[in-house]
C-alpha cells in the first residue's frame, strides 16, 4: 500500500496509464462541476473549455498521441495513426485542441451545451442540475476520448512506447 504523501509513480503499463487517466478525469470533472455551480452566466464555459482542452491533452499525451509525439513518427505510422482515428471517430486524437474540435466532439456524442446552460436560469435546483450535468459531460467526453486512444495504441502496437508522465498522478502536498 502506498503511503499517502509518498511521490507519484509514473505511468509503465496500459493499465496504469488508464488508471491515472481516469483518476485525472474524476478530478478534473468535479472542478467543472464545481465552475458550473457558478451563477454567472458563461464564465463557466471559458474555464471549463480551457480544463477540458487541457485534460484531452494530457490523455493524449499519456498515450503517446498528443500532435508533437505523433509528429515525431515516420510518415507512414503517422498515416495509420490518422485513418485509425478517423475510423474510431476521434476529433481529438493527434490534433490541437479549439473551441470548435471541443463543441464538434460534443455534438458528436449527442450533448447540448445549451441545456446545461439554460438550467442556470432557475434559482437552486437549476444551479445544481448544470452543475451536474457538467460534470456528466466533462467525464463523459473524457472517457470517450480515453477509449478512443486505447483503440488507437492497440490497433497499432508498433508504435513506440509514450514517456512516462507524472502530471498525471495527484500532486504531493507541499
Amino acid at each position: 500500500m502506498r503511503p499517502e504523501h509518498a511521490p507519484p509513480r509514473a505511468a509503465t503499463g496500459v493499465n496504469a496509464v488508464e488508471r491515472d487517466c481516469r483518476r485525472l478525469v474524476r478530478r478534473q470533472a468535479l472542478k467543472a462541476a464545481g465552475v458550473s455551480a457558478l451563477p454567472v452566466a458563461g464564465v463557466d464555459l471559458f474555464i471549463n473549455g480551457k480544463l477540458l482542452a487541457s485534460t484531452i491533452e494530457q490523455i493524449s499525451a499519456a498515450h503517446g498521441l498528443a500532435p508533437g509525439q505523433l509528429a515525431q513518427l515516420p510518415a507512414t505510422l503517422r498515416n495509420q495513426v490518422d485513418d485509425l482515428t478517423q475510423e474510431v471517430g476521434s476529433y481529438l486524437i493527434g490534433r490541437v485542441i479549439t473551441q470548435g474540435a471541443l463543441f464538434t466532439a460534443l455534438r458528436a456524442i449527442g450533448l447540448r451545451v445549451g441545456a446545461q446552460q439554460a438550467a442556470k436560469l432557475a434559482p437552486i435546483a437549476g444551479l445544481a442540475a448544470s452543475a451536474a450535468l457538467s460534470g456528466w459531460m466533462f467525464k463523459r467526453l473524457c472517457d470517450r476520448h480515453i477509449a478512443q486512444c486505447q483503440q488507437v495504441r492497440a490497433a497499432l502496437p508498433q508504435l513506440p512506447a509514450p514517456a512516462p508522465v507524472l502530471a498525471l498522478a495527484p500532486p504531493v502536498p507541499g
